[in-house]
Order: structure tokens, then C-alpha cells, then sequence
């Protein structure tokens, strides 16, 4: 999947620039209406941490978030009974159950 292409919107400022998505992510996008921000939130911390052989470390910087908010993060999803990666995890060895609707097309 390719990034979005920024295009300018006004020559006099290099600071706010509008996205022009592919359709790839347009699909995507339109896949998560109807679910909640923290529906989507788990799912994409999840989906990190698998794809990170469970560190914690990498998946927080790949998030933007500090390692602090995603410990915090997977303490509450572990308390609402989600299953996720524990960290030295290899890739394909751990796949947890993701959320049936959002991964639905609608």
C-alpha cells in the first residue's frame, strides 16, 4: 500500500498540505464507519503488536504513542478479555480474534 500524495493548497505556506488517498485506503477507510475510534484503536494497537513479535517498544514507536499509554492500553483490553501477543512473540505464531465487524465489508 502506497502513502497518500500531498498536494499543495497554497503557495504561500509549505505547513498545511491536503492528502489525496489511493483507493486502497479509501476502501479501507470506508470499512471502519460504524465503528467506534476505540474499536479501531485495539484493533490497530493489536495488529502491531503481532506484527512485532509482541514488542512493545517497536509497536509504540510505529504508534506515536509512548510505551506507557500502550501498557496502560493492553491492561484494559486484557481486562475486557482480549488476547494479545506476549512480547518475544514470533510473527504467525500468535493471531488473535479480531473484532468480526470490522473486518466486515459492508
Amino acid at each position: 500500500m502506497t502513502g497518500p500524495s500531498p498536494t499543495r493548497i497554497s503557495s504561500g505556506s509549505h505547513r498545511f498540505r491536503r492528502f489525496e488517498p489511493s483507493a486502497e485506503q479509501s476502501e479501507a477507510v470506508r470499512r471502519l464507519v460504524g465503528h467506534t475510534i476505540a474499536e479501531i484503536e485495539c484493533e490497530l494497537i493489536v495488529e502491531t503488536l503481532i506484527d512485532q513479535g509482541g514488542s512493545r517498544t517497536n509497536a509504540s514507536r510505529i504508534l506515536g504513542i509512548s510505551l506507557r499509554t500502550l501498557r496502560n492500553k493492553i491492561r484494559e483490553y486484557r481486562k475486557r478479555g482480549r488476547t494479545l501477543p506476549e512480547p518475544g512473540a514470533t510473527e504467525g505464531a500468535f493471531r488473535a480474534e479480531p473484532i468480526p465487524q470490522l473486518l466486515s465489508v459492508r
